[in-house]
């Protein structure tokens, strides 16, 4: 036991110091890297094989692997490697059990996530954004807003930003709810300076999480990429007040792409930080609530919770029409089969049976693979 023990901890710290190399590689961006894991069979091929090979069996120019940098890449996760043991951070690769299982239906969701605190990614999760120079109303309606749907026991997801992030994260506290806030910067910091604290409270129940590696400072670009995070991470979006540029808008966006639910509260159509959830409702990507009760409703919760618990089973466990298709074909496969397949033979869209795939998942009916290969649970 006392010689195997050791041996048992390297392999993990070897396979964690593969899995962030490759998520830093040069040159190819997210999903191409994906990609190229599926070809290849996984994070440590990446470094095993030479360039040649690299390039010929995943159908990639010698140039743009020599672009990886892999010597550099390897360094720099052991590094990583270091600070996360030192701090307590975890690692989700994306192709792992504790990866959040709602981003890996985002085509860009990121190769790796970091988190610190007590994280729970597979709960009911509401994501609320909003501007940074919340008025006395956003604020005002971000509090009962989260105070209203504390019965349920949602998960809040934000940004800790100043505005309705912070206002949302603390009102997830206050009425007894996890939250998790989402970084554009590594776990060796907090932005804004001022919100140390929250983040500290936060962990006890929920916790940060990032992309990002340590030393990564808070660029004004990381925290659009940022967003798609916060987006993919749940079932709804709840814009707040936004400017028609805003970053929460961008939020709402990123969340409609997913085919996620996007909700949003009207503003007065003179006000900057309401031209953002006023266009989001204008172009039908967002509906308009005005209370806590309007998602509930849209979202189907509170027809659930009028059944008795063996209604509740039958209704989780039934398919619909599509479900139905999807759990046919991959019958009559009998085997691993890929979302292109799938797409095919049931004449469904991209974006239509990513979001089947993702609800059969979560109901255990089928199992996601490598390579966007999916199988009966």
């Amino acid at each position: 036991m006392i010689i195997i023990s050791p041996k048992i901890v390297f392999l993990s710290v070897e396979e964690n110091i593969y899995k962030i190399a490759v998520s830093i590689l040069q040159g190819i961006g997210i999903v191409n890297t994906k990609t190229l894991l599926a070809y290849i069979g996984g994070p440590k091929a990446v470094f095993e094989f030479s360039e040649k090979e690299i390039a010929e069996r995943c159908d990639i120019s010698i140039q743009k692997v020599k672009k990886f940098n892999r010597k550099a890449a390897l360094k720099r996760a052991e590094d990583e490697i270091a600070f996360m043991e030192a701090n307590n951070i975890q690692l989700h690769y994306y192709q792992d059990e504790n990866y959040p299982a709602a981003l890996k239906f985002c085509e860009d969701s990121p190769i790796v996530l970091f988190s610190k605190g007590n994280v729970n990614f597979n709960q009911q999760n509401i994501s609320i954004v909003g501007t940074r120079k919340a008025s006395s109303y956003g604020i005002k309606i971000t509090k009962q807003f989260v105070k209203d749907l504390a019965p349920r026991g949602v998960q809040i997801i934000s940004g800790l930003a100043h505005g309705i992030d912070k206002t949302a994260h603390e009102a997830a506290l206050t009425n007894g709810l996890s939250t998790i806030a989402v970084l554009g910067h590594g776990l060796d910091l907090i932005y804004p300076a001022a919100n140390k604290q929250l983040a500290h409270l936060l962990q006890d129940t929920g916790g940060l999480v990032t992309e990002y590696l340590s030393k990564t400072p808070g660029d004004p670009g990381n925290f659009p990429q940022r967003n798609r995070i916060v987006a993919g991470l749940s079932e709804a979006t709840v814009v707040i007040e936004s400017a028609i540029t805003g970053g929460s808008l961008i939020t709402g966006n990123l969340a409609f792409g997913y085919n996620r639910e996007v909700f949003a509260f009207p503003g007065n159509i003179d006000r900057i930080n309401s031209a953002g959830c006023n266009n989001l409702i204008q172009r039908n990507t967002a509906k308009l609530i005005t209370t806590a009760e309007d998602m509930i409703a849209a979202l189907g919760w509170e027809e659930i919770d009028t059944e008795n618990s063996e209604n509740q089973t039958d209704l989780f466990e039934a398919h619909t029409v599509d479900e139905d298709k999807i759990i046919t074909a991959l019958k009559t496969e009998n085997k691993a089969t890929h979302i292109d397949f799938l797409t095919k033979a049931t004449t469904m869209s991209a974006s239509e049976i990513s979001l089947h795939l993702f609800n059969l998942e979560m109901r255990g009916s089928i199992q996601s693979l490598p390579g966007k290969m999916y199988q009966l649970a």
